[in-house]
């Protein structure tokens, strides 16, 4: 699944980012890499998403979430 794919609130597993290097390299800077763990905490318009990564937050648009890949993050009982 995709980010704009994932539902408010859901907790995430980055499991891919299929951007130019340049904007991977960006993303990884900021945190969001492979195997980060993501909430999404807002929609925006056009696909758009805020994700909390480590604290921070950050608010990506349509093209770039469409192109990270994610999976639900299952908890333990």
């Amino acid at each position: 699944m995709t980010l704009p794919e994932s539902p408010l609130g859901a907790e995430l597993r980055v499991t891919g980012v299929r951007l130019p290097a340049a904007d991977a390299f960006r993303l990884n800077e900021m945190g969001i890499r492979l195997g980060t763990i993501a909430h999404v905490t807002q929609h925006a318009a056009f696909g758009g998403r805020v994700i909390a990564v480590a604290g921070s937050r950050y608010a990506l648009d349509g093209g770039t979430a469409a192109l990270i890949d994610v999976e639900h993050v299952r908890r333990r009982a």
